[in-house]
């Protein structure tokens, strides 16, 4: 059998170009994809933001869900909140307080819902392992307070 030098040439392209071109760009990609992942993604602005996320829903729960009534007869109205008896200015600062808390809970949720998505696509497209750090603080944050009440 008769193989020529550029035959062999080319063979040994296609290996250099396989086995360590190829392998080369896909780390530099990697590397690159990660960069941007931790500059853009799970910035410390988005710990934080998993935080105060966590804490407002943790407030909410305990102290502005289901814990206020009023009561109306023939003589006025009385306003309750945790079954004791306040003012209506009170009662008007509880709700303004609920509503800012739920404001801005819907905020800080569609923020970390957008990051934890575009994550999960970056990683997805990339063939890279899937991971879900966003859910893990939330996790740890929630346990913190659970620790500390």
């Amino acid at each position: 059998m008769d193989i020529s030098w550029a035959t062999i040439g080319k063979v040994m392209l296609v290996g250099i170009g396989t086995y360590i071109l190829l392998p080369a760009f896909l780390v530099v990609r990697d590397a690159v994809l990660w960069w941007v992942i931790n500059r853009y993604i799970l910035t410390g602005q988005a710990q934080l933001n998993v935080r105060r996320y966590v804490e407002l829903a943790h407030e909410w729960n305990a102290e502005h869900v289901g814990n206020t009534r009023v009561v109306s007869d023939e003589k006025g109205s009385k306003h309750f909140i945790n079954g004791n008896e306040v003012t209506p200015e009170v009662f008007n600062r509880h709700f303004s307080r609920s509503d800012e808390i739920r404001k801005d809970l819907r905020k800080l949720k569609i923020d970390l819902d957008r990051r934890a998505k575009l994550l999960k696509w970056m990683l997805k497209h990339y063939q890279q392992e899937s991971i879900d750090p966003i859910n893990e603080w939330k996790k740890d944050e929630e346990q913190r307070l659970r620790n500390k009440s």
